[in-house]
């Protein structure tokens, strides 16, 4: 079951946050159970429960959440003729009180197969990593700042046969990351104890981009992930970035859903804010929602025309530099940058091949590049 924003007064961004979780994970489970796994874990590391609403089901609770939904996919599944998958939960939490609540909502739970860490994420990585001893692992990372060992997480991630789904707060990051009282727990956090030189040698920016992009380079650089693709989540309230999620996967599978699931996610991020602009001036808006909805995400959403000129380019140089690569990864490393999808890739290609600035060969009958079709770059003459 989805979220309901009703639960969520006043941290409305967390709403946004878990509709992505909810709706990445279904995503997800159904391509895994249907193909790659009969068994998927689900790790919470820093699970709590903190300021939730719902104290008797913890609906709004990332853990219960996940529960929820991973469950439904099985459960489908299992109705359609696939018995035997199997759904593991290892939730992992620090606080003592947050940890006995966790374990009372476990033990009201013995048909799932629940187990609970006590202490830092970073001290039972090697109890989690043995409870997932098999199967695909799913990791959900959301501290509550950059309280985080990176070095020791990054071995754990790389062991492991998953994705991950890393809540980077890029709000506190950006008040405090400048201040050189931090400087050594954000080393910890980049894994890099002389992480202040390469930020201070970064062109002009945001404390929270440049620290963003030195994470990604050290994720790419443990090898945690071939891809590394994000999306900013706003305070809805504030109308400012809060957090960003930074999906790590192996999969140019997993890319295309994330951003599937972002272009949903965007809609229903501008539908809140909307809501409650109108709930805070008690007056109607203008225009219909929808039409609110459609010029908002077509202004800086997926598949916009200013991300549709980015990948454009991104695309016809890639081609220029690396003559015959496959449309397929090309496609999932412009979408680990860009915020559009295949449907997006697809037309871009078309559209360059009419005007000559591409050339791949289709079968009879298609009309869009596969993804083993091979690009070369073209001109205008070629047509």
């Amino acid at each position: 079951m989805p979220p309901k924003i009703e639960n969520y007064h006043g941290r409305e961004q967390s709403f946004i946050k878990h509709l992505f979780l909810n709706k990445y994970l279904e995503s997800a489970a159904y391509k895994l159970f249907q193909g790659r796994s009969p068994v998927f874990n689900f790790v919470d590391a820093f699970a709590g429960p903190w300021r939730v609403s719902d104290t008797n089901r913890y609906s709004d609770a990332s853990f219960s959440q996940a529960i929820e939904t991973l469950e439904t996919v099985r459960r489908s599944l299992l109705d359609m003729g696939r018995p035997g998958l199997k759904v593991r939960f290892r939730f992992c939490e620090r606080n003592p009180a947050s940890v006995a609540k966790l374990r009372e909502f476990a033990a009201q739970k013995p048909e799932f197969d629940i187990q609970v860490f006590s202490g830092q994420f970073e001290d039972n990585l090697d109890g989690i990593r043995a409870a997932c001893r098999d199967g695909f692992t799913f990791t959900f990372i959301d501290p509550t700042g950059w309280n985080v060992e990176s070095a020791k997480v990054f071995e754990f991630l790389r062991s492991l046969n998953g994705e991950f789904l890393f809540n980077f707060m890029a709000e506190e990051v950006n008040r405090h990351a400048g201040w050189d009282g931090v400087a050594a727990s954000v080393g910890r956090f980049l894994a890099d104890p002389a992480w202040k030189d390469a930020f201070e040698a970064m062109p002009e920016g945001s404390n929270e981009t440049k620290i963003l992009q030195l994470l990604k380079a050290k994720m790419k650089e443990a090898r945690v992930a071939t891809y590394l693709t994000d999306m900013a989540i706003r305070k809805p309230r504030e109308d400012r970035i809060k957090m960003r999620l930074i999906l790590g996967t192996h999969s140019g599978i997993g890319v295309e859903v994330f951003r599937t699931v972002q272009e949903k996610v965007e809609k229903e991020a501008v539908r809140t804010r909307h809501a409650i602009q109108t709930e805070e001036s008690r007056q109607s808006q203008l225009f219909p929602e929808d039409q609110i909805i459609a010029f908002e995400t077509d202004r800086d959403g997926v598949g916009c025309s200013a991300h549709v000129g980015w990948a454009t380019e991104l695309l016809l140089q890639t081609v220029s530099q690396r003559p015959g690569v496959a449309f397929g990864p090309l496609a999932s490393e412009v979408m680990e940058l860009v915020p559009v999808r295949t449907t997006h890739l697809n037309k871009i290609a078309t559209t360059n091949r009419k005007a000559g600035l591409l050339r791949f060969d289709l079968p009879n009958g298609k009309r869009t590049p596969s993804p083993d079709t091979r690009l070369w770059a073209g001109t205008a003459s070629d047509k």
